[in-house]
């Protein structure tokens, strides 16, 4: 499906293939193309997306107060401590993004591919 996996996969960091292990690119597809183009419109001034949380929530946080946000299920940033530890960060997703050319293929192409691969290859 992917041409050359295993290069991109070796040019990721070791949190770019926890995101890939953990997430697969499918979410991570979905995180870039349809979760951050809905979710960051929204944001408090001087506030941006730093990533996903332990408990898997979105946050932000405001780059001049250091405020946290959460975004939750109600399509709304809620204020809120933040997590320091424990984040994949937004731009790790967006260099797995970029790394597998992930534009180019649908979401349900890309279903299983990290499963197979980590199975299938040592990694």
């Amino acid at each position: 499906m992917i041409s050359d996996i295993q290069e991109k996969y070796d040019l990721l960091s070791n949190e770019q293939k926890e995101i890939f292990a953990g997430y697969g690119l499918r979410q991570v597809k979905h995180f870039v193309e349809i979760s951050l183009p809905n979710i960051e419109p929204s944001l408090p001034e001087n506030t941006q997306v730093q990533g996903i949380n332990a408990e898997g929530k979105v946050q932000a946080v405001n780059t001049e107060t250091q405020q946290g946000y959460i975004w939750i299920s109600d399509l709304q940033w809620q204020e809120r401590p933040i997590a320091t530890v424990d984040v994949d960060l937004k731009q790790d997703f967006l260099e797995v993004w970029e790394i597998f050319n992930l534009h180019e293929y649908d979401l349900i192409d890309l279903s299983h591919i990290h499963r197979d691969f980590l199975q299938h290859y040592h990694v």
